[in-house]
């Protein structure tokens, strides 16, 4: 087992999704309790949808539609946070897009954090920094049982915790995450884009790039419901920007996901949720303010450290 990018991985996703989020101050995140539930759930997720991109050969799209599926499973099966109406009413977003129990808006708005930073920004980044364990799997078998053992295991613990939804719209989402399972599996068919060998590197366009997309998907998810648009134009517009980020990276990138490009995706989308949480922290949230430092001094350290090369699109 390649145990140092696996424990690196098994505590970094619980960090990016549930502290930098402002979900969880970062002091809570180290009682051993909640330390034990979150890596379970996150750094078991990451680590199985890595093992996963790494034994079919997928590429970023595969790696994507994995962390999709994450997301369905935490925010649809474990917290149920997509059919949670109080939940909706304290996030501001109410019952805007409720169809049959479910928030479209706020189902496609998490299910895109946890697949962009829960998922992808952690493996990317625990990649970067052990680039000699890339191209081979970090757990034997036996862990990614274990791995996946660890998830459903958080779903019994915290049942009773969250609202309890009807069936069929559980059923829904289930199938909605198995879909995404399958499109990842099956994405491995599909043609690699072709790199332009003589293309101009634009590190800095792409951080900026990938700051403003999150920072306006983050925007327009919360001001949305307050302008009288029919859901299914609002939601359209809320995934408007990262569509025209996806789209704008591919443009511009020069390496493939694991090469300098990514991190500089990379460092656009947590360095939203840094100024995010500095903001927070002006209120009186000091811990938060910490966290974003600490965040912002890594990305900075990481890139230092980093040597340019270019990256082939497969884990």
């Amino acid at each position: 087992m390649a145990w140092r990018p696996v424990l690196v991985l098994l505590l970094s996703a619980p960090y990016l999704g549930e502290v930098l989020s402002t979900a969880t101050p970062p002091l809570d995140l180290l009682l051993p309790w909640n330390l034990a539930l979150f890596v379970a759930l996150y750094g078991c997720g990451a680590l199985l949808c890595r093992e996963l991109a790494h034994r079919w050969g997928l590429g970023l799209p595969g790696l994507i539609l994995l962390g999709m599926a994450y997301g369905v499973y935490e925010e649809a099966l474990v917290d149920r946070f997509w059919f949670d109406p109080a939940y909706a009413r304290h996030s501001g977003v109410g019952d805007y897009a409720r169809i049959w129990h479910t928030n479209l808006l706020l189902a496609t708005h998490l299910t895109a954090f946890h697949a962009a930073v829960s998922v992808c920004s952690s493996v990317i980044i625990v990649t970067r920094l052990f680039p000699g364990d890339r191209d081979r799997a970090w757990v034997r078998p036996r862990g990614l049982l274990v791995a996946a053992a660890g998830m459903p295991l958080v779903l019994f613990l915290t049942y009773e915790s969250y609202v309890r939804p009807p069936l069929g719209p559980a059923l829904v989402a289930l199938g909605i995450g198995v879909l995404f399972v399958v499109g990842a599996y099956l994405s491995r068919h599909l043609p690699r884009p072709a790199r332009a060998p003589s293309r101009r590197p634009r590190p800095r366009l792409l951080v900026v790039t990938a700051f403003a997309c999150t920072g306006a998907h983050f925007v327009l998810v919360y001001a949305v419901p307050s302008t009288g648009l029919p859901w299914p134009a609002g939601v359209a517009l809320t995934l408007a920007p990262l569509l025209a980020g996806v789209l704008a990276v591919r443009r511009w990138a020069t390496t493939g996901p694991f090469g300098r490009d990514g991190l500089c995706v990379v460092t656009g989308i947590l360095g939203f949720f840094a100024v995010l949480d500095a903001f927070v922290g002006l209120g009186g949230r000091y811990d938060l303010t910490a966290g974003a430092v600490l965040t912002a001094v890594g990305l900075a350290w990481l890139h230092r450290r980093a040597r340019p090369r270019t990256s082939p699109l497969v884990s």
